[in-house]
């Protein structure tokens, strides 16, 4: 199905050169549905990466493609060439950090935090120590930010980086939560603010 911008309200404002963009009821449902089917086959992916909690696992997968669709939405409003987000259902060793979204700029890992995130550490995004943006990534990987609050149905994009700047520039950080330190390092939006940038 092919999502128009009826689905979709956009809003900008001043700060990190930030836009809000609402999110229609049918995609959020459709979202949160697709996070509820997709949780049973990911358990095992999701324990390995440190989580077990079910409820903050269906979060995550709504926040994400929230944060996948808004940054689609952006960048095809733009004219720039994008593929949709990705709502087929994979088991979970088919799972991997390839791209979320493929477009005319480059490949784009969008970073989705809940505000309820936001409210307790920051605006801030954990990566796997083994995915290959912290390792070893491409000078086209491409960082989309966003913090997403479920209640209200909105996503704010905050900007988007090279993700070699980010490695190059040494601003990678320690997660706060220690259960995670293990296994996962964190961005910090008042380390990337020279970074950003608008697409």
């Amino acid at each position: 199905m092919d999502f128009s911008f009826n689905y979709f309200t956009f809003y900008t404002f001043v700060g990190y050169m930030a836009k809000k963009i609402k999110i229609s009821k049918y995609l959020y449902d459709k979202c949160v549905a697709f996070a509820h089917d997709r949780v049973g086959l990911s358990k095992s992916c999701y324990a390995y990466r440190g989580e077990s909690r079910v409820d903050k696992m269906i979060e995550d997968i709504i926040c994400g493609t929230l944060g996948e669709w808004a940054v689609y939405k952006d960048l095809n409003r733009k004219n720039r060439k994008c593929t949709k987000p990705d709502m087929k259902i994979y088991e979970g060793r088919r799972k991997s950090f390839s791209a979320d979204l493929i477009s005319d700029y480059g490949f784009v890992h969008v970073k989705s935090q809940s505000l309820a995130s936001v409210e307790r550490y920051g605006k801030s995004w954990l990566f796997q120590k083994s995915d290959s943006l912290y390792s070893k990534p491409s000078e086209e990987d491409i960082l989309a930010f966003t913090s997403v609050d479920l209640d209200k149905r909105e996503v704010e994009i905050l900007g988007y980086c090279d993700a070699k700047d980010v490695s190059d520039y040494k601003r990678w950080g320690e997660c706060k939560v220690p259960f995670y330190a293990k296994t996962k390092v964190a961005l910090y939006l008042e380390d990337l603010e020279d970074l950003l940038y608008k697409l």
